[in-house]
């Protein structure tokens, strides 16, 4: 490929990837319209649907960079390594990953009744920006073997929305079982109680029944999400077209035919 050509097929390319995300994203918001948001005592057992609510844990904790009450929390460890050129002389530092863990379950309680969930990483969507402790280290970036923690938290008393297919309590105690770590001894032991008591028809959202989980209210989540994908859906297509301009330009076809 030509080198004058290389920055408009760039151009071109991200415009593509925009537009395929956005397409994602699209399809995804309009299936939420078709998933029904439930009270929590009106929940259908084995059914998608969404429940919005307070969250609260008898194992509250503080974040590890914030310092913020929190019922969920997902922190990423890296570490400033410094890297040499094969040649020689020339240098470079980089952020490496040095741990990633997600801990926490938390119930979710509205009008009707309360909700068990036990997120992961990858279901967050969360509104609430990760913060980092990079800054308070050192201003400029970090120095080789300094170390930079990163948090994403969902806040305790805080409004969230989940999506997903509840399951038993029972199942949820045997998953843990299957699955050591992740929320507290305490949390565990009080758990443990309900199972043998009232609580013990509680639904729980975990593992591959838990979608999504949003720090937003329902209709605040639905609307922002397609919204969300509309936005990237018209810069995907700006920026394709724009691309496509670039190449044609540059290929002189607005001049009448490619050059010698």
């Amino acid at each position: 490929m030509p080198d004058n050509l290389l920055i408009p097929f760039l151009i071109t390319a991200a415009g593509v990837v925009l537009l395929i995300i956005g397409i994602s994203r699209r399809g995804r918001a309009l299936s939420f319209k078709s998933v029904p948001c439930r009270p929590i005592a009106s929940l259908a057992g084995g059914e998608r649907q969404f429940i919005t609510g307070k969250t609260h844990s008898p194992a509250a904790a503080p974040s590890p960079v914030t310092k913020t009450p929190c019922v969920f929390c997902h922190e990423t460890v890296e570490r400033n390594e410094e890297h040499y050129s094969s040649s020689g002389g020339d240098s470079s530092t980089d952020w490496v990953l040095v741990s990633d863990a997600a801990c926490g379950a938390f119930f979710v309680t509205d009008a009707t009744g309360t909700a068990l969930a036990a997120p992961g990483a990858g279901s967050l969507d969360l509104v609430r920006p990760e913060t980092s402790d990079a800054d308070a280290i050192q201003p400029f970036g970090g120095t080789p073997g300094s170390l930079r923690r990163t948090e994403r938290i969902i806040a305790a008393d805080a409004l969230v929305t989940v999506l997903g297919t509840p399951r038993s309590l029972s199942e949820f105690i045997q998953y843990l079982r299957q699955n050591a770590g992740g929320i507290s001894p305490d949390f565990l032991a009080e758990l443990l109680k309900m199972e043998k008591g009232p609580g013990a028809g509680i639904p729980c959202f975990f593992g591959g029944g838990l979608e999504r989980i949003a720090d937003q209210r329902y209709g605040d989540y639905v609307s922002g999400s397609e919204s969300s994908a509309s936005s990237l859906l018209w810069a995907g297509a700006a920026v394709t077209a724009l691309g496509a301009c670039a190449v044609l330009y540059t290929l002189n076809i607005f001049k009448g035919g490619l050059p010698e």
